[in-house]
């Protein structure tokens, strides 16, 4: 019993201490933001492992994990010295994932992405969920459109800046 008390002590403290620091979330993405940028990269898939987990072939639960794989720009021409890392799990036998990536920008900037990717090929709209550096404060989305054999990724990032009031 006492064990018991003395967590609810702890538990009552600690919940205090978190409302006494709690932060403010930041808006909703604003819609129309003038601040908001548009670029294109495409991703070389040159570092990719995937790890069959479960039944034999794509099945829940298998992993794709990549990276460094270098960026390229819009025309895929210039290397842009961006990094892409991440890792996939498959959700379902048709190869849906649920991915998590971070690109690393020459200036050591990241922006961190994660959302369903289809298995079929077809694109897929990711999230934004923020960023670091130049990024610092990012939000938005990227549409993910792999080639037909799945070794180049053009991602097309929308991204707006939440504001600093």
């Amino acid at each position: 019993m006492r064990g018991t008390r003395t967590f609810g002590i702890i538990v009552l403290t600690l919940a205090a201490a978190i409302g006494a620091a709690r932060v403010v979330a930041q808006d909703a993405t604003p819609v129309g933001d003038a601040g908001a940028t548009t670029f294109v990269l495409v991703e070389h898939a040159e570092n990719v492992s995937i790890i069959d987990l479960g039944d034999a072939g794509t099945s829940p639960g298998d992993l794709t994990v990549w990276g460094p794989d270098p960026m390229f720009d819009e025309a895929n021409e210039v290397d842009t010295g961006a990094l892409t890392h991440g890792s996939c799990l498959a959700l379902n036998a048709d190869g849906d994932n649920h991915c998590t990536e971070t690109v690393v920008f020459p200036n050591g900037s990241t922006l961190a992405i994660q959302g369903i990717q289809s298995g079929s090929g077809e694109p897929s709209l990711t999230t934004i969920v923020g960023g670091s550096g130049d990024y610092l404060g990012a939000m938005g989305t990227v549409l993910v459109d792999p080639s037909d054999d799945f070794t180049l990724w053009t991602k097309t990032f929308e991204i707006s800046f939440a504001s600093a009031t």
